[in-house]
């Protein structure tokens, strides 16, 4: 209870709110129900209302009183996490205006268009005003969003917007409508009143795991919405509403004595008799089941999910469009119930172009989804769904051919194999549309519901089995025999990284050496050397190369030792050096002396701010405490107006795994002000070291985090009689020609330094090597100085997979443009 009292302490308008809910529905309930309707005249919002010039106080008073106790319970939750959220954020004057004034403005906006039938509709559904607690919680929520960090303002907007258009294409209620605009009012007046140097008005750029995030989200959103209109909530606008609604056959006999004279309510019968029974239900619910796989498949970055979510969004397109404009054209359609509504202009454009929005979305993202199923994978899944797709379909046509009697009328071949398309789809589609053949027996009633949710069923499991198992079975199995190989021998700082997705795994015939690599750019590049006891071996990396030349593939060795470059160069491979693996001694380390003096203050600053250090993993952390992370990345990335880098460059995806250690930076209050992520390296089964993979801090933090965090890495590491801990390698930083001969290393060294302009490869050498590491050189292999084209593009391309046209263009302009290195080198342009 003090912990109660001291945030209301702090939330002040959230208490004020919070009583003036629960006084006004207290005290107005007796009043309410003696006289209901004069009392939403009063002071609801509607048309009617506003026409009186002395009720203008509706616009302020309709969002104060709910329409039932659980409506009130439910508000009353919301409005503690909303107002509370948007006080936090953006003060209390702030979130006071926000409140009284976006559902002002969203409801005025809703009148105009309503009276002025822009949309196509009349006034309210039973003609009296309407009560709405949850507009200006909506409208609070979407103003704070602009005082938001990049991660949560981009969530809220995007997430919010999204269920909110949802709504009113599956409920599309007047209230739905209000909400819609005080969230638009809300977000114009954030951007007004925060102050200029927080004001975004540019996409800011997201990470690829929060990329995967949003559009996982987006599709849970989607699919949220036909279960609304399932659950029987009301409908307004509603165009897509119908399309998973179940309807009633009670009144078909009575409507249609007589089949052969037939009317419109008739029609309207005779179409819902097939919505009843077990069938109807699943062919609506299954559907979106689903698209909820393939959500989750988006969040594990799998491209088998993505394809699938975007045939899915083309299907609900094309139903929209077949639903709306083509079956409301043919003579014989029905005419429904809110037909007028049905056709408006805004609500059908909406309900087909929306599906059409998302899927175009996904397929401008194709790249944020790197795992790929195995051919053998891809190869049963679509033989799955051809063979479910065909044998319902054979045993529709054979089974009503066989119960041809069953149905009204006597059906032919030719009548079921028209009628057969009509069986995939959700039922009140159909409601439109007059069936032409209908069952009247109990198996052709079980027959003609069940071929559509059979189909339904096979493609929920096939998908579920195709996104869970990722690359297949096979490529489970090549990870675990790697895993089991790096446990063994697994020397090098880019070993580990070779169980990052998108990779795939060549061994050799005895199994003690495996390669990982990427095929990039008809390339295959590698993560470092073989790995495995035989990692040293040079046939294994020649064994390698035949494979890659049978497949029309360019070898490339990245980040190999000496050792291995020794023996590739003496074969006659082409190699250059590529940056420095900065390795450190933990039981030779220490902090003395003056060259440690920054990192020392670092320590000291630490311990007075009451800064500690959590050494911990991903799957140990709260829920909390990894949206902290997420964010801090999230801040990272949008700081810079440039794709995030992958390769030998970790993210918040590869923090998930298990064997990768955190250390954390927090502060007295519980926030999380920097994180480091360690790679392990293994020896005949026993952890030898650590590699320094994410190392990310936020804008706000105290200088020198990053270093406590190393500093106190080192220790553990000494602890734990490590042998060795590495900082990585900088990215092509480093790089020097040995002769004016070296082409190879001439242009790796120029792409280094114009693109430290960028990513500040020389920047984070430097910050290395304020440590006094051990360089140990990596070298780049490949078998011909012909394919060093090749080799430039596909590492271009391994470091930089999403690399959007103008993004392409700020790259292009910084290897022109950036400024010239400080050091007296020579500039030199080499020619490819």
């Amino acid at each position: 209870m003090r912990r109660v009292r001291q945030e209301f302490a702090r939330h002040p308008v959230t208490l004020v709110l919070l009583l003036t809910f629960a006084g006004l529905a207290l005290a107005t309930s007796p009043l309410r129900m003696l006289a209901e309707d004069e009392f939403r005249v009063l002071l609801g919002m509607g048309i009617a209302p506003l026409r009186e010039a002395d009720n203008l106080w509706s616009l302020l008073t309709f969002g104060l009183f709910a329409d039932s106790p659980a409506e009130l319970a439910l508000a009353l939750l919301m409005l503690v996490a909303c107002v509370g959220i948007g006080e936090r954020l953006m003060g209390r004057w702030r979130t006071a205006v926000a409140f009284v004034a976006t559902p002002a403005l969203g409801a005025l906006a809703t009148i105009g268009l309503e009276a002025g039938g822009v949309l196509g509709l009349g006034e309210w559904d039973d003609g009296l005003p309407i009560f709405d607690p949850f507009a200006p919680l909506v409208g609070v929520v979407l103003t704070a969003s602009a005082y938001a960090n990049p991660l949560w303002r981009r969530r809220i907007r995007i997430l919010g917007f999204t269920a909110l258009l949802v709504m009113i294409l599956y409920s599309g209620t007047t209230l739905d409508l209000v909400r819609l605009l005080s969230a638009l009012a809300g977000l114009v007046l954030g951007t007004v009143i925060v102050p200029a140097r927080r004001r975004v008005l540019r996409w800011v750029r997201s990470s690829q795991h929060e990329a995967r995030t949003l559009l996982s989200a987006l599709l849970i959103v989607i699919a949220a919405g036909p279960l609304v209109a399932v659950a029987g909530l009301p409908w307004g606008l509603q165009p897509l509403g119908p399309l998973f609604r179940s309807g009633a056959a009670s009144g078909a006999d009575a409507s249609c004595p007589d089949r052969l004279a037939v009317t419109a309510s008739c029609l309207t019968e005779l179409s819902r008799t097939r919505f009843d029974g077990l069938g109807p239900v699943l062919l609506s619910i299954l559907p979106l089941l689903v698209l909820g796989v393939a959500a989750y498949g988006l969040l594990r970055g799998r491209r088998i999910a993505a394809w699938l979510a975007i045939v899915l969004n083309l299907l609900f397109s094309a139903v929209s469009a077949l639903y709306f404009l083509l079956l409301p054209a043919f003579p014989d359609a029905a005419e429904l119930p809110r037909a007028e509504a049905a056709a408006a202009t805004l609500p059908v454009a909406l309900a087909i172009v929306h599906p059409l929005v998302i899927a175009g979305i996904l397929v401008a993202s194709l790249t944020h989804f790197p795992v790929k199923p195995s051919r053998r994978s891809a190869r049963r899944y679509g033989i799955t769904v051809a063979a479910a797709a065909v044998g319902s379909g054979v045993l529709y046509l054979a089974g009503g051919w066989l119960l041809r009697d069953q149905f009204e009328p006597p059906v032919t071949l030719l009548d079921l194999a028209l009628d057969l398309p009509e069986r995939y789809l959700p039922t009140s589609f159909l409601s439109l549309r007059v069936p032409d053949v209908l069952p009247s027996g109990a198996a052709a009633e079980m027959l003609y519901a069940g071929v559509g949710p059979l189909f339904w069923a096979v493609l929920l499991a096939a998908s579920a089995v195709a996104v869970l198992k990722g690359g297949g079975r096979a490529k489970a199995s090549d990870l675990d025999r790697v895993r089991a190989l790096l446990h063994q021998e697994g020397i090098g700082s880019l070993s580990h990284m070779a169980t990052w997705q998108n990779h795939e795994y060549w061994f050799t015939s005895d199994g003690r050496a495996a390669v990982a690599y990427r095929r990039v750019a008809g390339a295959a590049i590698t993560t470092g050397g073989p790995i495995g006891p035989d990692c040293h071996n040079a046939e294994a990396v020649l064994g390698f190369a035949r494979f890659c030349d049978l497949q029309g593939w360019a070898p490339i060795f990245y980040g190999i030792p000496e050792e291995l470059r020794s023996r590739l160069d003496r074969s006659g491979w082409s190699t250059a050096g590529i940056g420095g693996d900065a390795v450190l001694d933990p039981a030779r380390f220490s902090l003395r002396g003056k060259r440690f003096q920054d990192v020392r203050t670092s320590l000291n600053r630490a311990a007075k701010l009451g800064v500690t250090t959590e050494w911990t993993s991903w799957e140990r952390l709260s829920l909390a405490a990894r949206t902290q992370i997420e964010v801090i990345s999230e801040e990272w990335v949008a700081a810079r107006n440039l794709p995030e880098m992958g390769f030998t460059l970790g993210g918040v995806d590869e923090l998930r795994d298990p064997e990768v250690g955190l250390l954390l930076a927090v502060s007295p209050t519980g926030r999380i002000e920097a994180v480091t992520s360690w790679l392990p390296t293994y020896r005949s089964g026993a952890l030898v070291g650590w590699t320094l993979d994410v190392m990310r801090r936020r804008g706000d933090s105290m200088n020198g985090v990053v270093e406590v965090l190393i500093a106190r890495t080192m220790q553990l590491a000494a602890e734990r009689e490590l042998e060795f801990v590495s900082l990585s390698a900088a990215p092509l930083a480093g790089v020097e020609a040995a002769s004016d001969a070296d082409l190879t290393a001439q242009v790796l060294g120029f792409l280094g330094r114009r693109l430290d302009a960028l990513y500040g490869f020389r920047s984070l050498l430097a910050f290395k090597s304020k440590f006094r590491p051990e360089f140990r050189p990596l070298y780049l292999a490949y078998p011909d100085a012909a394919l060093l084209p090749a080799v430039g593009i596909a590492i271009a391309r391994a470091y930089l997979p999403r690399v959007s046209v103008r993004q392409a263009v700020v790259l292009i302009r910084s290897l022109l443009f950036a400024p010239q290195p400080t050091t007296p080198s020579r500039e030199k342009v080499p020619a490819l």
